[in-house]
């Protein structure tokens, strides 16, 4: 899942800041189950947490 960067620092506004860790090229948002990594893509952010949740609820991944 992509995202502008408008659109991501909109959702990270409403998140608690101590959950949020901001480098140059990535972002990392800490959730209850695992970390959700924010990749810097062109003009884009891009996660593939949304595909790794869906893999290991059906059985095709690791619960990291």
């Amino acid at each position: 899942m992509c995202l502008t960067a408008e659109a991501l620092f909109l959702f990270l506004s409403v998140l608690p800041p101590e959950i949020v860790k901001i480098t140059e090229a990535r972002i990392t948002v800490a959730a209850e189950t695992r970390d959700a990594v924010w990749l810097a893509k062109g003009d884009e952010w891009c996660t593939s947490a949304p595909e790794i949740d869906a893999a290991i609820r059906h059985g095709r991944g690791e619960v990291l």
